[in-house]
């Protein structure tokens, strides 16, 4: 099983993309994805205590509000740390739906998702490691010329 900090953050993760789709009450567009039982499951859970459940009622109210996306994932982080059979269920709900991954890019914005993904805007540049030795330009319609081909 995953340890509590990193199950409330690979849940929060796979649910974020679709709050606006489960705030809608979008049912048959969540149901299609793997995601629906992982929902399902906080959801029922949420259901047990007052202040989750407010949390929970708050977030589908505003999902781009940041300020409830904390306070949703304090009370996940709660209730798992409460209930070791529920944090295992999620565990094992979160592993069977793998990586079913939803994005929109407006713009020319850039998406990133997965393990260790990057991604860099348009006119960004992502350098890893060092660069020694090198020219890095940026721009449109450049041209870099090096002393050392001319010869």
């Amino acid at each position: 099983m995953l340890e509590i900090p990193v199950l409330v953050t690979t849940a929060w993760t796979a649910l974020q993309p679709f709050l606006p789709v489960i705030a809608t009450k979008a049912a048959e567009e969540i149901g299609k994805t793997a995601i629906a039982k992982v929902w399902t499951a906080i959801e029922k859970k949420f259901d047990t205590k007052a202040a989750a459940k407010e949390a929970l009622e708050d977030l589908l109210k505003n999902p781009q509000d940041e300020d409830t996306h904390v306070v949703f994932r304090v009370q996940l982080k709660k209730l798992l740390e409460e209930d070791n059979t529920f944090a295992s269920d999620l565990s094992q709900l979160l592993e069977s739906a793998g990586t079913d991954y939803k994005a929109q890019v407006i713009g020319n914005g850039a998406v990133a998702q997965g393990t260790n993904a990057k991604a860099v805007g348009a006119g960004g540049i992502m350098i890893e490691g060092g660069v020694i030795g090198s020219n890095i330009v940026m721009g449109n319609n450049n041209s870099v010329n090096s002393e050392k081909k001319k010869q």
